[in-house]
């Protein structure tokens, strides 16, 4: 299954991270922590928001067909200082029965000649696969193509996601990373010096 990739850096203001420590009154053993809890709860907020605005783009019929394409996401610390944030992220092809639109069988029964899929988003254009055919297996028709010579094993075909969906992600969410990673970091170290307080 195809994965297209993009990696995208973010600098983070390390003279706001420490003006946050000393406001709260934190150590530096705490500073740390925060940092890398904050850096878990930026990329699960992240994909929670790009689901969601895939699934509007790909008009996917389920958010968790959607949030399965988006499985490959990675934040870490670019480098040891903490100064900046890298993600990793990637978008697998989609298979066709979980995204809405046409199927039209091309050719005759007897003389079939592959199927076409035009799919209900603007973002993405029709696709004929031409050594494929029309079944439904399990709940919803799809578009198959064969393995081998054989009848079976069969396999669902699937429709890359184009590179515009990358720029609407990166425009759409990616510009709001460092405020959504401030917030959890804050957030986090509050909560840490409030609990060693208190103990």
């Amino acid at each position: 299954m195809a994965i297209t990739n993009q990696n995208l850096i973010f600098d983070i203001d390390t003279d706001e991270l420490k003006a946050i420590k000393q406001m709260f009154g934190a150590n530096e053993r705490d500073m740390r922590k925060a940092y890398n809890r904050a850096l878990n709860r930026t990329a699960v907020t992240v994909q929670s928001m790009s689901a969601r605005l895939l699934k509007d783009e790909l008009s996917a019929r389920k958010l968790s067909a959607v949030r399965a394409r988006l499985r490959h996401y990675r934040l870490r610390a670019d480098g040891p200082a903490l100064s900046g944030l890298k993600l990793w992220f990637g978008l697998n092809d989609m298979p066709v029965s979980q995204l809405k639109g046409t199927i039209r069988r091309l050719g005759s029964r007897k003389n079939p000649d592959g199927a076409q899929f035009t799919p209900s988003a603007q973002e993405l254009s029709a696709r004929t696969f031409r050594d494929s055919f029309i079944a439904k297996l399990g709940s919803r028709r799809s578009v198959y193509h064969r393995k081998g010579r054989k009848r079976f094993p069969v396999s669902e075909d699937v429709i890359a996601i184009s590179d515009a969906l990358h720029v609407r992600i990166e425009d759409d969410i990616f510009d709001q990373l460092p405020k959504i990673f401030l917030h959890h970091y804050t957030t986090d170290l509050k909560g840490r010096v409030a609990k060693r307080n208190a103990s």
